[in-house]
């Protein structure tokens, strides 16, 4: 019994001990600070735009909660158009990103 209590406990350790190994110094490593401050425009608009996106989706969920029969339909299909439509349109910013 207490071997087996043991080896738990050392295999724990030893898990933990990977973890924190695996883990990296830096947040953005080879990227000096200039090329952080660069960005952090692009980051705060890609923000806001989540913010939008995101009020836009609850409005519409809201809608889809409080309608019933036939209305409740076609509000799931405006959320689920609009989701696709937010995904294609963050795919298209991303590409956007990286090709420059």
């Amino acid at each position: 019994m207490k071997r087996t209590n043991l080896l738990v406990i050392a295999i724990a350790a030893a898990l933990q001990s990977a973890t924190l190994l695996a883990q990296q110094p830096s947040a953005m490593p080879g990227m000096d600070k200039q090329k952080h401050r660069e960005m952090m425009p692009m980051h705060s608009k890609m923000m806001e735009m989540q913010k939008t996106q995101d009020a836009e989706i609850d409005k519409l969920l809201a809608e889809m909660n409080a309608a019933t029969g036939e209305k409740r339909v076609d509000a799931i299909v405006a959320v689920i158009n609009k989701l696709v439509e937010q995904r294609k349109t963050m795919h298209a910013e991303m590409a956007a990103h990286l090709d420059r």
